[in-house]
């Protein structure tokens, strides 16, 4: 998001004094900002502060005309950011800040008139679980909640009376509303999300958690009615009418995510064709939250510029698209999980910026020693692999034009764009263990084509034209272990001379993800999440020419996901779930038996931060431990709920 006026020191600081800083108060008290903000800066924009290096507690210092030089820059590129050019330029309505607490909030919903405001925040508490908070437009916050669940999917009744929004517990998840002013919360559906009610107040729309498609209810009835259920995974659900919905979901398991039109009365769904068309311009937008406004759908999307809010118009009797899309926010943070009401776009300005961090790791696997910055830039890295000898990490980078493969040399720190070049939208990389070879896809395809690269010579094939997944790793120098795309993902071993595939873990009730092999592929670990319930960590001994069965999964660590070895073998990392699963804080692991993959310890706690966290939204954002650190994607993601005046721009 531009930085507003009010948001900008009150001028450029003045080069002129000699001196300079000696603390991180005395920089942002020099940039009119405040410690965390100047710090990420720091971090991820290249803001010139210098550490003495002989000095263990990491004194560090600033000079004010380094200080004075990069704020013209960055002054300068803010005046003039690039855009996309697959949407058109940006529009200027009128932006206010609504919080000022810098925390991890999400959720923003308004009132129909725009004068509430209501959210989920950890109102700037490290290590508080997130809650629902309602506040009056340039008023107080007052919270409505309290306990350890995960808050999601807010929006007020067409009264504005009551808050409805989805929680998650050791119980499950569920849908409840709560006075707005005040008082006890009310169970509306049980395993269920994301309810809407209607314009008139007399339905409740919501997506039920054990079926597919949509269900609706009379407001105080108990009984409901299916509508779409040809649709899965259903998201961002919104009311164009009172007999008109419009999702985000797909239509087959195999399909990616597109927007449809839902009668309410029952009758077939149309689909818009309005993400199809942005995917080939290399723009995907987001699941989570959006809103319709004047005919029109603004939403969230993630492109080369980082995560923005978009507006599509209608046409408004057959719901066409009319013109192109339009982008509304543009700058140096990231703009998701938009709101509409009464002209106006509520919506979450946080930190844009994922980067490659790394952990130091003493002999026993654990931590020593701080985070060391690998990657510095505002869009995000993906996908981390490596070879068998823990020389050459390749990854994904949205920062490199439109998307590209990195590979890197974990020994001299150096870089280059994997070959062939001439691909364009190359993505899921996956390094076979000699590094000879790189299995890759493509980002923006209907199917699911793998290409396997010969890194030596920069030749490449074709393994399929639709191999149904995505690589996740080689076992050798000829089998690769992929993801196969579906709702219910399954894990999958396709030969890479004869492209046969087969089918190694799947499961008809839960959804199959992240799968890793041990150093000795003896075992693979995975997790899995079935529908309502938190995700699990499991490993089960590892096969690669049939169907390994549920009675010999190993559960490891229940609330937990993204599991990966220790360059040993000997520990299973995992991520612990916490209050706001879009987010992780935490790094955790258990020593396993080699011979039964039992747990022979406790969890173990090796990373924690309230600071810098994994962005577990994004996908391939799965850790990587080599013999002595720890690689992973990490980011700030805490800050403010803003709103857009549309209105002005009408």
């Amino acid at each position: 998001m531009r930085d507003n006026a009010d948001a900008q020191p009150s001028s450029v600081p003045d080069a002129s004094p000699e001196g300079r800083l000696d603390s991180w108060k005395e920089i942002a008290a020099y940039l009119s900002r405040g410690i965390r903000t100047v710090q990420r800066w720091e971090r991820e924009e290249g803001l010139p502060v210098h550490r003495l290096l002989h000095d263990k507690r990491g004194t560090i210092y600033a000079r004010k005309d380094e200080l004075a030089a990069w704020w013209e820059s960055r002054r300068r590129t803010l005046a003039n950011p690039a855009t996309s050019d697959a949407v058109d330029s940006p529009v200027t309505p009128r932006l206010e800040r609504l919080t000022r607490t810098a925390a991890t909030t999400a959720w923003p919903t308004l009132s129909s008139d725009a004068r509430l405001l209501a959210y989920i925040s950890d109102a700037g508490r490290d290590g508080e679980t997130p809650q629902v908070w309602v506040q009056q437009i340039r008023g107080a916050a007052i919270c409505l909640t309290s306990g350890d669940r995960e808050y999601s999917n807010l929006s007020f009744s067409p009264d504005d009376t009551k808050i409805i929004f989805t929680a998650a517990d050791a119980g499950g998840q569920h849908v409840y509303e709560v006075p707005a002013l005040g008082g006890e919360m009310r169970l509306l559906k049980s395993s269920s999300s994301a309810a809407r009610y209607s314009p008139d107040g007399e339905w409740l729309a919501y997506v039920p958690l054990d079926g597919s498609g949509i269900r609706i209810a009379a407001r105080d009835g108990a009984g409901f009615r299916s509508i779409g259920s040809e649709l899965l995974d259903v998201n961002c659900l919104t009311w164009l009418s009172d007999w008109q919905l419009m999702v985000q979901a797909r239509s087959r398991p195999e399909r990616e995510p597109e927007w449809w039109i839902v009668p309410t009365g029952g009758g077939s769904v149309s689909e818009t064709g309005l993400n199809r068309a942005l995917r080939q311009r290399g723009t995907f937008p987001l699941p989570g939250s959006a809103g319709w406004l004047d005919n029109s759908l603004v939403f969230a999307a993630v492109g080369a510029v980082g995560v923005n809010l978009y507006r599509q118009r209608f046409v408004p009797a057959s719901l066409q698209l009319a013109g192109p899309t339009e982008q509304l926010t543009v700058g140096n943070e990231s703009s998701a999980l938009p709101a509409v009401a009464a002209g106006r776009v509520a919506f979450v300005s946080s930190g844009v910026a994922t980067n490659l961090f790394s952990l130091p790791l003493d002999a026993n696997g654990l931590a020593q020693g701080s985070l060391r910055r690998m990657t510095r830039g505002p869009a995000p890295v993906t996908y981390l692999t490596t070879t068998r000898d823990f020389r050459t990490l390749a990854y994904f980078s949205a920062r490199i034009g439109e998307g590209d493969i990195v590979l890197r040399d974990l020994e001299t720190g150096t870089e280059k764009v994997a070959p062939p070049a001439t691909v364009s939208g190359k993505g899921y990389p996956a390094l076979s263990p000699s590094g000879r070879q790189l299995a890759y896809g493509l980002r923006v395809q209907e199917r699911r084509p793998i290409f396997i690269a010969e890194l030596p010579d920069g030749t490449h094939r074709m393994l399929g034209e639709d191999c149904g997944g995505r690589p996740r790793e080689w076992i050798d120098e000829r089998f690769l272990v992929i993801e196969r795309f579906a709702r219910l993902n399954s894990i999958a071993v396709i030969d890479t001379v004869t492209g046969d595939q087969q089918d190694i873990v799947a499961a008809n009730d839960c959804a199959i993800r992240n799968p890793r092999l041990s150093p000795d592929r003896r075992w693979l670990a995975f997790d899995s999440t079935r529908p309502g319930e938190p995700s699990r960590v499991i490993t089960a001994p590892f096969r690669r020419d049939g169907l390994i069965p549920e009675s010999e999964w190993i559960s490891i660590e229940q609330s937990s996901s993204h599991p990966f070895w220790s360059a040993d073998g000997k520990l299973l990392y995992f991520v612990p779930a916490g209050a706001n699963a879009a987010i992780r804080t935490a790094i955790r692991a258990r020593h396993l038996s080699a011979a039964s993959g039992q747990p022979e310890s406790g969890p173990i706690a090796v990373y924690s931060s309230t600071e810098m966290m994994m962005p577990a939204f994004l996908p391939g954002t799965t850790p990587l431990a080599v013999p002595d650190q720890i690689l992973f994607v990490l980011g700030d993601f805490r800050g403010d709920i803003w709103m857009l005046d549309l209105n002005t721009d009408r």
